[in-house]
């Protein structure tokens, strides 16, 4: 993929022409492709890493192993000042957002890497949607190999992020949000996985078996996960309002796999997908709302709101998941999800 040129240094002097250097002139093309490996990450920790971290060093890469919130900025600190271009990440969407959320809140302009997102972590919902199909090994070995024979910006997309703002709380970055019941699933997975010891709650079953959990609770009335009372603005896509079960918001795009729960209706740079607790047909049309398949009946005035938006503000939330990691919000004041600035992944 070509690369745009962007003025420098005397773009704003008066009486002088602007410079314009290429992308690749403004990183050090000396510097050999970064891995960052979270060995603490679901499956990094099974000895995923240990395998990545030696495909890499035999391959001439840089390899920087993170074990929290400190050394991960220090790391991605370090590749900017150095303007290290191509950089790989084999963690989980949680480390992955801590990654997006540093890069996304640089000021207008400064420059950033390009990013290769590898599957290490439980759901791997960013990985599977830019390398759909690709174990971690598979992936790495396809960006390393393609930084060697200068085919890298063949392969890279731009892909925007999602901004959520509520002051007085900072920003966040990242691309997908789960809010009402899918929050609520999600803190209950969580602590159903650190509430104890065995392969039900820390191996490979322990999501399907803390959701199985819930729906047995669910089906005896005892889940203790309620609606809530919101109002969803989303500009031209529309509004809904009362007791809401479903809240997504990403810029994803589920290329591969049947899951995408979003209508193909309108644009904006995000989309969103907000469903009323009294949907007509709720449990019906569950199958085409998961697979985007939507009818035209199932809009605004039958409590499905879904489609491309820019902007969507939300009162009464108390809540929301991002990447899977669970912030709280006061549901007195409005939270807003926009599609915040653009990042370059290596998709191939």
């Amino acid at each position: 993929m070509a690369t745009a040129a962007r003025p420098i240094l005397n773009a704003s002097v008066p009486g002088l022409a602007p410079v314009f250097e290429s992308r690749d002139a403004l990183a050090n093309a000396s510097l050999p492709p970064c891995l960052i490996v979270n060995p603490l990450s679901f499956r990094a920790s099974r000895g995923l890493a240990g395998q990545a971290e030696a495909l890499a060093k035999a391959q001439g890469a840089e390899v920087v192993v993170v074990d929290g919130p400190a050394s991960l900025t220090a790391a991605v600190e370090t590749i900017l000042v150095r303007r290290q271009r191509h950089v790989m990440v084999l963690a989980g969407d949680g480390t992955v957002r801590a990654v997006i959320h540093q890069l996304a809140s640089l000021p207008v302009g400064a420059w950033m890497p390009d990013l290769l997102v590898l599957p290490g972590g439980r759901t791997n919902l960013t990985a599977a949607d830019l390398v759909p199909g690709a174990d971690a090994l598979t992936s790495l070995k396809r960006g390393l190999a393609a930084v060697a024979a200068k085919r890298w910006d063949l392969a890279v997309v731009e892909r925007a992020t999602l901004c959520i703002e509520q002051a007085p709380a900072p920003t966040r970055y990242g691309l997908w949000v789960g809010a009402a019941l899918i929050d609520g699933v999600i803190r209950r997975t969580h602590a159903h996985r650190t509430g104890g010891d065995g392969p039900l709650r820390t191996g490979h079953l322990s999501t399907a078996a803390s959701l199985l959990r819930l729906l047995f609770l669910g089906l005896r009335g005892r889940s203790g996960l309620s609606c809530p009372d919101l109002r969803i603005e989303a500009g031209a896509l529309g509004r809904l309002e009362g007791k809401v079960s479903l809240l997504l918001a990403t810029t994803l795009q589920h290329r591969h796999g049947l899951f995408d729960p979003y209508a193909t209706r309108a644009d904006g740079g995000m989309r969103l997908t907000a469903v009323s607790r009294d949907a007509t047909g709720f449990f019906r049309t569950l199958p085409l709302l998961f697979t985007g398949r939507f009818l035209q009946s199932m809009d605004a005035a039958h409590g499905f709101l879904s489609g491309g938006c820019a902007y969507v503000e939300i009162i009464g939330l108390s809540g929301y998941s991002l990447d899977g990691e669970a912030y709280d919000t006061d549901p007195a004041r409005p939270v807003v999800i926009r599609h915040g600035p653009s990042l370059r992944f290596f998709a191939a």
